[in-house]
């Protein structure tokens, strides 16, 4: 393997909680990438690129290289964007800088404290069409969903034997937010109220607050640190339009996913059969269902049926979310993209709290704005 190879060394998850009063953002942040980079069996002074959310004072929101300071040196590659700091897409950017030499060792994360968000930092756009009308991600999600379930005939038992299978994950993982609330049943989630047709309440995740951090850095340097490596593999991203611009058509947005999942399976050089568990974003019962479609694991309009039949359960024929995902370990605002990186990682290394049994092969998928943006990455174990 080439010694630039990108891996991932450290990762780190902070608590998660529906709210974290004694804690602040910049405490959260800290703990996030100190944590990551503790993991990885390095010190601040051996990370020379950060794309890592400011959380003040002073800086900008989702400025990295206000990071400088905190880490005790100059940085030689950053972000200014709240996107690339999170998830596939951070760790996608970060892979790519390592490789290409522009840095050595790239933290990326941050934190969100949704309860007391950051306030406006300069002049934005109105959201005509989205603000009026509160049409935000579940309204968005929802008008996909039922024009899928028209056009398919997927069923609203079918999202949610999904919902029931990922917040039973949750419910047994002591580290996220839903333990020890279970288990749910399909029927649980059925008579749950409705929140936006066809979603109900269960349907949909939970909000929490919390942070989450990785660490990229080259196969060469990953000799001499403690855990075994992860090595991303391949990737790929694909954006429809801006988000919320306007509402999403599934006859736009409904296989969104697809070609960044192509290309990714072709850096990697596998398939999607070959993949053994898959961290992906589930915001609602039923983006799971159009990413099992979309990420080529069924055929169109096979997604409800193949998902409500067991496949993905922990030992199921394709494991998805096995820590609760959104729906019950958290959401925290973007750095819920991380947090799908770091279960990615702990399956790879083998020291996940619902462990997929033999896992050598992961995909991360991450979306959002009404699936108008998708970024994946696939991540394999170092033999």
């Amino acid at each position: 393997m080439n010694a630039r190879q990108p891996v991932v060394v450290g990762v780190h998850a902070t608590e998660q909680a529906l709210t974290l009063p004694d804690r602040d953002a910049m405490d959260l942040a800290l703990e996030a990438v100190s944590g990551a980079i503790a993991d990885a069996g390095l010190t601040p002074r051996d990370v020379d690129g950060a794309q890592v959310d400011w959380p003040g004072p002073g800086g900008v929101p989702g400025e990295g290289s206000s990071w400088a300071r905190m880490l005790g040196r100059d940085l030689r590659w950053t972000s200014d964007s709240m996107l690339d700091n999170a998830g596939s897409r951070g760790l996608l950017k970060a892979a790519a800088a390592v490789q290409a030499g522009f840095a050595d060792t790239v933290v990326v994360g941050g934190c969100k404290l949704v309860s007391r968000g950051a306030g406006p930092v300069g002049a934005g756009v109105p959201l005509e069409f989205a603000d009026v009308w509160g049409s935000y991600v579940v309204a968005q999600f929802a008008l996909v969903a039922a024009r899928h379930m028209h056009e398919y005939g997927t069923t609203s038992r079918q999202l949610a034997e999904v919902a029931a299978t990922i917040r039973n994950n949750g419910t047994t993982n002591p580290e996220a937010m839903m333990y020890g609330r279970g288990p749910y049943t399909a029927d649980d989630v059925l008579a749950s109220r409705m929140v936006a047709t066809p979603f109900h309440l269960l349907d949909c995740c939970i909000v929490g607050e919390g942070g989450a951090a990785l660490v990229v850095t080259t196969a060469e340097r990953a000799r001499d640190l403690p855990h075994p490596p992860v090595a991303v593999l391949g990737g790929g991203m694909e954006y429809h339009q801006a988000a919320y611009a306007n509402p999403a058509l599934h006859r736009e947005v409904g296989q969104l996913g697809r070609d960044a999942a192509t290309r990714a399976y072709a850096m990697a050089g596998v398939g999607p059969h070959d993949v053994d568990v898959f961290s992906l974003y589930d915001p609602n019962s039923f983006e799971v269902i159009r990413q099992l479609e979309a990420l080529g694991l069924c055929g169109e309009g096979e997604g409800g049926p193949l998902a409500a039949s067991g496949a993905i359960a922990v030992g199921g024929k394709h494991p998805v979310n096995p820590d609760g995902g959104c729906l019950a370990y958290s959401w925290n605002g973007t750095q819920q993209m991380t947090l799908k990186v770091v279960e990615a990682v702990r399956q790879l290394r083998g020291t996940a709290v619902h462990q997929v049994e033999g896992a050598e092969l992961a995909v991360v998928g991450n979306a959002g704005s009404g699936a108008q943006h998708y970024e994946m990455s696939v991540l394999g174990r170092m033999r």
